[in-house]
């Protein structure tokens, strides 16, 4: 007979996530924190016209001997700012977010025409230039800026060509100051982190932006941009580090070349334009937008039929962009052979929409325009960056989408509401969507990837939806006046529901996730990885170490 000191009661699993998925019911059911499925959008800030230098001759213009091997070479400058941090986060950017992100995106890329040597213009004082027949180079009328900034940083002299101005008549052109330094070799962009308190910083919650400043002469390629971190928001916490590391990954990537002020300035593999230029080299500027306006060959209006409640059929209005690599890449990815293209985001305001994948179809594709859940960078991404004109991609850095694979043309060109409903009718699951009103106790599931807990963002509006996005017909337990307010709780995915990870919150702020590859998520006292089980006395005292930390 064994005594009771040598008694434990065991759970068994068939494997270490159904632990998680337990654990976090108990959790919920033990009155844990509140838990957070919310997703803030990206609102990148595309740069207005004045704040960019366009067709910035590089004064080495002969095309480098070039190892075919060779990857994209960023050369990262970081500013005083980030020196001024607390030392636990200058470390953080320094030797782990900004080297991991850039050794990611050098290894996928290449470019496909590389200079010697990098030296950028500079800034007028009126912001009015002209160019000299024969001359490549661009002068100021009157005064070059004191400074030249790229976004909220100041470039180093070292960095600029010598400053070129005429008078107010355009004649008198002369060269002033020093000339020529040697300019930034061996780099094909030039990224300035910084991590100042700026204006955005205080008015959107967001960790970090970034964007392009020049573009060179020869294939409108970026050649400089700016990452600046908001202070305040860079966490050193160990289980959000895998988050702020796509973050950054993102925002450079809007920096070289996945950005609406830039569409109009890719080019086909021939080095051509694919929007008409004009007699200043630039194409034609769409004052409404505050961009150059592309052309069809880059984007294209289309019009979905929308399946609403109550049988209707209404017009959604999308974007598509159809340059070559990203139709052939996209319409393998959901096996649909009449894709025209892929659809970019169209809510979310300026900086979210156009400026991103459609939500609602490439979830945690990590250039969709909210971080929600183990985001991955796609083959639909890399061939974007292909199809800019600029970039050799390495494919086999791509990491694997699930969301949408092989749904077919039903899933990626019509509602969730029509995919939903056949699915229904066909009595198969309606996966990746999902039907499931978040109740108490929580209907618990797992995330699509079977490495999270997840559970269903469907909710109840304050306001009616707009009936664009207005899905149900039934749901259990509502009344069919109700049912306008209910859809999923990410807009941008035009409000329809998914299955999507939640984290815990403790007064508004974060403290874990559910994904189980965190090792801050799964402490060994809480899964017994190597013996698929879990004592309940270890539950029961985990349970106990997690309320007490939440309550101090």
């Amino acid at each position: 007979m064994a005594t009771a000191s040598a008694v434990r009661e065991v759970f068994h699993f068939s494997s270490p996530f159904s632990a998680v998925l337990l654990l976090a019911e108990l959790l919920l059911l033990a009155q844990a924190p509140a838990f957070n499925i919310a997703s803030p959008f990206c609102h990148h800030h595309i740069p207005r016209a004045r704040e960019v230098i366009y067709k910035v001759y590089l004064k080495e213009s002969r095309v480098m001997k070039r190892n075919i091997n060779e990857h994209l070479r960023i050369k990262t400058i970081y500013d005083r700012s980030v020196e001024e941090l607390l030392p636990e986060k200058k470390h953080l950017i320094k030797n782990k977010l900004f080297p991991q992100a850039i050794s990611y995106l050098e290894k996928t890329f290449q470019v496909r025409k590389p200079m010697a040597t990098v030296l950028l213009s500079r800034q007028c004082v009126t912001n009015q230039y002209l160019r000299k027949k024969d001359d490549p180079h661009r002068y100021c009328r009157e005064a070059c800026a004191e400074h030249t900034k790229c976004g909220p940083v100041i470039v180093p002299e070292e960095h600029l060509q010598q400053c070129r101005v005429c008078n107010t008549n355009g004649r008198n052109c002369q060269t002033i100051g020093e000339a020529d330094k040697e300019g930034i070799r061996d780099a094909d962009f030039i990224l300035y982190v910084s991590a100042l308190t700026t204006e955005r910083c205080g008015q959107e919650n967001i960790i970090a932006y970034a964007a392009y400043c020049q573009l060179e002469a020869d294939m409108d390629r970026p050649i400089a941009g700016y990452a600046n971190l908001c202070p305040n928001m860079i966490s050193t916490q160990p289980q959000e580090f895998i988050g702020m590391l796509s973050t950054v990954k993102h925002e450079i990537i809007h920096a070289l070349g996945f950005s609406a002020g830039l569409f109009a300035f890719y080019h086909d593999d021939d080095g051509n334009p694919l929007t008409a230029r004009y007699a200043n080299g630039l194409p034609l500027f769409n004052e409404s937008l505050g961009v150059y306006q592309w052309s069809d060959k880059v984007i294209r209006k289309a019009v979905r039929l929308w399946d609403v409640r109550d049988n209707n059929i209404l017009p959604h209005n999308i974007f598509l962009l159809v340059t070559p690599k990203v139709v052939e890449e996209a319409r393998k990815h959901f096996d649909c052979p009449n894709l025209e293209g892929m659809e970019l985001e169209n809510q979310g305001g300026i900086g979210t929409e156009l400026n991103h994948w459609e939500k609602r179809l490439l979830e945690n594709e990590a250039m969709t325009g909210s971080q929600t859940q183990n985001r991955v960078f796609s083959r639909i991404t890399l061939a974007l960056m292909e199809d800019t004109g600029w970039y050799k991609v390495n494919y086999s850095m791509a990491e694997k989408l699930e969301w949408g694979r092989g749904k077919g043309c039903d899933f990626v060109m019509k509602s969730c509401k029509y995919w939903i409903n056949q699915q229904q009718r066909k009595k198969e699951p309606v996966a990746p969507y999902c039907d499931t009103l978040r109740s108490n106790p929580l209907q618990l599931t797992c995330r699509q990837d079977q490495r999270a807990v997840a559970v269903c963002n469907l909710q109840k509006f304050p306001q009616p939806l707009p009936q664009e996005y207005q899905y149900f017909d039934s749901l259990y337990g509502v009344l069919p006046k109700d049912l306008p307010h209910y859809g999923g709780s990410v807009e941008i995915a035009d409000y329809c529901p998914f299955s999507q990870e939640f984290s815990w919150h403790l007064s508004g702020e974060f403290q874990r996730s559910s994904d189980c590859r965190i090792l801050e998520n799964q402490p060994e006292t809480m899964v017994q990885r190597n013996m698929g089980q879990i004592p309940f006395a270890s539950f029961k005292s985990q349970l106990s170490l997690w309320n007490s930390a939440e309550r101090n």
